[in-house]
């Protein structure tokens, strides 16, 4: 399954993948999907990212510009984990905020699943 990713999607998820708990083969599934979809030193730079330290917490932040989306191919396995973990994230979504980089992504995943004929459980 491909998804295209921009790099505020890449970023959201990757934060939502290392909020995640499980089994040690959950972490290190994970933890691959992270090392794929992490953003390279110069897209880094393009956009500003840094980390800063907000009431004691470390977070991240970045420039929105304008960076050329990429394509990221995964497994039916990772897929479902990608889908799963999305829809069922516990903690909910700002209705504001993370509508910009999370419509185009459900969009995305709500027509793969459709193709396949399925709903990822």
């Amino acid at each position: 399954m491909k998804l295209l990713l921009d790099n505020t999607q890449r970023l959201n998820l990757h934060a939502l993948m290392g909020a995640q708990r499980g089994s040690v083969d959950d972490v290190r599934l994970f933890w691959r999907l992270q090392d794929r979809i992490d953003l390279s030193d110069e897209e880094k730079q393009a956009i500003n990212f840094r980390i800063v330290e907000v009431n004691g917490m470390q977070q991240a932040t970045w420039e929105q510009r304008p960076v050329p989306p990429a394509e990221y191919e995964f497994t039916g396995d990772e897929f479902a984990r990608l889908v799963k973990m999305v829809k069922e994230w516990q903690p909910g979504f700002v209705t504001t905020s993370d509508r910009r980089w999370l419509e185009p992504l459900l969009e995305q995943l709500d027509h793969l699943e459709s193709k396949n004929g399925h709903k990822v459980q």
